[in-house]
């Protein structure tokens, strides 16, 4: 079956049709190489729903925080895997490779939001333990600051939205970005950083060209079963209560968790 990727940006923050390529690239998810790829990352999303299903509550104490972190090491980096390999093979489905590249940075400028509490749990207790946490932590909560300032400017139903436009305007990158323009974590970023793709020039990924109608960005969707069981994992850990927002979730990790010592094993 042919679909459409779904374009993110259909108009300006502000209501203005600015935009109106509301329609992305064109790919075919029941090619077979993707149907392959889609059964493996359905049993990856499996793995991960079951583990997160066992722990309903958070950990009491930093022996079953290790746990918890053990336990999604184990599984983390192969569901990423599956999940980068299903994305890739759909991209190659659209005839036309992604203009996305190393050091092409414009999208780190984002304020990342809906991203699940295994993911914000697993990425924390990765850089927890850096020489960088530190500063680290005192850029996220800058970028928190910031966002909140935005968001109080507005009221009513595009509040949200126009503040995150006006963040991105304001091209402050995100702390985990390197002065080279590479992603730091990127072995563990979460998936929001991970479906995000433009077909066009870098140049209309900056700045207010971003609703541009020659700004071909798109995301891909997951097959719904797979998005279904990826929620109930989400849903396994909400007794965290961690923010959906990348730098909001982690400084409520840092708060909940940052206090644990590392295992003296």
């Amino acid at each position: 079956m042919i679909r459409e990727a779904v374009s993110p940006i259909t108009t300006g923050p502000t209501g203005d049709p600015q935009k109106t390529n509301d329609i992305g690239p064109a790919f075919d998810f029941d090619r077979p190489e993707v149907l392959e790829r889609a059964e493996e990352l359905r049993t990856a999303a499996a793995r991960l729903r079951s583990a997160c299903e066992l722990r309903p509550v958070p950990p009491a104490d930093a022996a079953a925080y290790r746990s918890l972190l053990a336990e999604l090491e184990a599984i983390m980096p192969a569901f990423y895997r599956s999940y980068d390999a299903y994305v890739t093979e759909v991209l190659r489905t659209g005839g036309t490779a992604p203009s996305c590249s190393r050091g092409c940075s414009h999208c780190c400028s984002h304020y990342v939001s809906s991203v699940e509490p295994y993911e914000l749990i697993f990425l924390h207790g990765r850089i927890a333990q850096g020489p960088a946490y530190p500063s680290q932590i005192i850029g996220l909560h800058r970028r928190a600051t910031l966002f909140h300032s935005l968001r109080r400017e507005s009221e009513g139903e595009l509040a949200e939205d126009k503040a995150l436009y006006r963040y991105y305007l304001r091209a402050t990158p995100c702390p985990f970005l390197g002065s080279d323009g590479a992603c730091g974590v990127y072995a563990s970023r979460p998936m929001s950083c991970r479906m995000f793709f433009s077909l066009s020039d870098p140049a209309f990924c900056k700045g207010r060209a971003v609703v541009d109608v020659r700004n071909r960005n798109f995301l891909i969707e997951l097959p719904e079963d797979i998005e279904a069981d990826l929620g109930r994992a989400a849903a396994a850990l909400s007794a965290y209560a961690l923010p959906e927002s990348l730098f909001e979730g982690l400084l409520e990790a840092n708060g909940a968790f940052g206090r644990f010592e590392p295992d003296p094993s």
